[in-house]
C-alpha cells in the first residue's frame, strides 16, 4: 500500500460514529505526560492529493476527508467530512479543538448528518459532544473526562446519552449460534454514567474507583432489509416497554501506562465487581465480575511496541440478553460484528505488534503512522467449567494507526475470522 493510501485510510477513522460500541470503555487515570510527547517530530512534505486533502492553517490543519466505513453490522457507509484540527491559542503544539461534522449515506440508513466536537482544555481533560439524525437513528451525547479533577489526583468522568441504534444483530445465546439465526433489532436507550477514582496512597499506581450507570432501554424490530425482525424471530425474549437498570461498580486497578490513549509502554490491570438490585432503580437482579489486563512493551529502537491484552467477564443472576457479556467488535475480537456471540461469560486474548513507518509534521500537528499486525482468541461461555475448546474463535489481521501525541489516536482494523473479513474504524482507543 502506498504512503498516500495509508494516510488516506488513517484519517478515515474520524468518520466512525461510536454509538453503543463505546459502552465497554472505562475511563482510566492519567496524571503525567511523558517527556517529549509535546515536542515536534521530524516530518515530511506533502505532495499530490495530500496537498489538496490536508491544508495547513495558522493554528493547525483543515482536512477535506471522504468517508468509507465498512462496519460489519451497518454495511458500507460513504460520505464527506470536513475536519478542523486546531492547536492552542498560546502557540504551543498541543491540539486544543477538533470540529468534525459529516454527511454520510448508507443503503440501510440513508442520509445521516452528524456533528462532532472534541475539546482538550488540558492534556488530561476532554470534552466530547456528538449529535446525529437519520431516518431510523438518532443520537445526542455529551461526555467529559478530567484526570486531575479539582486540581487534585482524582479522575472523574460523566456521560449523558440518548441513542436509537437500528443496526444491532442477535443470533441467539451461546458459543455455537449459527449465522442463519440472525435477526435485526433496534435499540433505544437513555443513560447517564458517572465514574470517579482516587489513588490508594499518595503517588500510588494502584487506584480505587466507583461508578454508577443508570440506563433505560427498549428493544424492537429492526428495519434492515433481508433480515428477520427480532420480536418476530425471538418472541417474548425482550419486553415491550422500557426497562431500567442501575449498575453500581467497584473497581481496583493498577496503571503504569505513559498515557491512556497514545500508549507506548507500561501496564494496566483491573478487577471489578458490579451489582444491580431489583427495586433499587432497576428491574433486574444480577452481579458482574471481571478482570482486564494489558501490557505495552516499547522496543529499544523506540519504533516498535508490543501490546498484549487479556479479559474475562462473568455475569450471574437475572439479566436480559442485551446486558450479557458479548464477543465481537472493535473492542475485543476484531473479525466479527459487535455482539456476534453472547452468553453469561466471555474470555479473550489479543496480541498486537505496532511498527512506526512514517512521521509527518503538518502545520505543527505531529503524527506518527503505524502498521500493527495482530492475532487473538476469544469465546463466550455459560460458566468456566463449561468452556469448550471447539468454540474458541481465532482472529488474525492488521491495523493502520495514526497517533497525534499526546491525545489523539485513529485506527483502521482489518480482521479475518471463521466468518470472513471484518473492518473497523475508531478514534481514541488505545487497546
Amino acid at each position: 500500500m502506498s504512503r498516500k493510501k495509508v494516510i488516506f485510510c488513517l484519517f478515515l477513522v474520524l468518520g466512525r460514529n461510536a454509538l453503543a460500541q463505546e459502552q465497554e470503555k472505562e475511563f482510566k487515570s492519567q496524571r503525567k505526560i511523558p517527556p517529549g510527547m509535546e515536542q515536534p517530530l521530524s516530518g515530511g512534505a506533502l505532495s499530490g492529493p495530500l496537498r489538496w486533502m490536508l491544508k495547513p492553517l495558522d493554528r493547525g490543519m483543515f482536512i477535506r476527508l471522504p468517508i468509507v466505513d465498512t462496519d460489519p453490522n451497518r454495511g458500507v457507509t460513504t460520505g464527506v467530512m470536513p475536519i478542523w484540527v486546531l492547536k492552542q491559542k498560546s502557540g504551543g503544539d498541543r491540539i486544543e479543538k477538533i470540529y468534525a461534522p459529516s454527511l454520510t449515506y448508507n443503503s440501510n440508513f440513508f442520509i445521516t448528518p452528524t456533528f462532532r466536537y472534541y475539546y482538550y482544555p488540558a492534556p488530561d481533560e476532554t470534552l466530547n459532544i456528538r449529535g446525529s439524525f437519520a431516518r431510523y437513528e438518532r443520537e445526542a451525547m455529551g461526555e467529559w473526562e478530567d484526570q486531575t479533577f479539582l486540581e487534585r489526583d482524582i479522575d472523574f468522568s460523566m456521560r449523558i446519552q440518548y441513542s436509537i441504534d437500528a443496526s444491532q444483530r442477535f443470533f441467539g445465546i451461546g458459543p455455537d449460534t449459527p449465522q442463519t439465526d440472525e435477526a435485526n433489532y433496534k435499540e433505544l436507550f437513555l443513560q447517564y454514567k458517572v465514574f470517579a477514582g482516587v489513588p490508594l496512597a499518595k503517588d500510588s499506581l494502584w487506584r480505587v474507583h466507583a461508578s454508577n450507570h443508570v440506563r433505560g432501554e427498549k428493544i424492537g424490530n429492526g428495519p434492515l432489509k433481508g433480515l428477520r425482525g427480532f420480536n418476530d424471530t425471538y418472541p417474548g425474549l425482550a419486553p415491550q416497554h422500557y426497562q431500567q437498570t442501575n449498575e453500581m461498580r467497584a473497581i481496583l486497578d493498577y496503571d503504569s501506562r505513559d498515557h491512556q490513549v497514545t500508549t507506548s509502554e507500561g501496564s494496566f490491570f483491573q478487577v471489578y465487581s458490579e451489582h444491580s438490585v431489583r427495586g433499587l432503580a432497576s428491574a433486574y437482579d444480577y452481579n458482574r465480575y471481571g478482570v482486564d489486563g494489558r501490557h505495552f512493551f516499547k522496543w529499544p529502537n523506540k519504533s516498535q511496541v508490543t501490546a498484549l491484552q487479556f479479559k474475562y467477564e462473568q455475569l450471574m443472576g437475572n439479566a436480559p440478553f442485551w446486558l450479557l457479556p458479548k464477543l465481537g467488535g472493535k473492542y475485543n475480537l476484531r473479525a466479527y460484528g459487535e455482539g456476534r456471540y453472547i452468553d453469561r461469560g466471555m474470555m479473550m486474548v489479543n496480541a498486537e505488534q505496532r511498527i512506526v513507518f512514517y512521521k509527518l509534521d503538518t502545520a505543527g500537528v505531529d503524527t506518527e503512522l503505524e502498521v500493527a499486525p495482530f492475532a487473538g482468541l476469544g469465546t463466550v461461555l455459560h460458566t468456566p467449567g463449561r468452556m469448550a475448546r471447539r468454540y474458541i474463535r481465532p482472529v488474525v489481521g492488521a491495523a493502520i494507526r495514526a497517533i497525534a501525541r499526546p491525545q489523539v489516536v485513529g485506527s483502521v482494523d482489518f480482521g479475518v475470522g471463521q466468518e470472513g473479513l471484518a473492518a473497523f474504524m475508531d478514534i481514541n482507543y488505545s487497546f
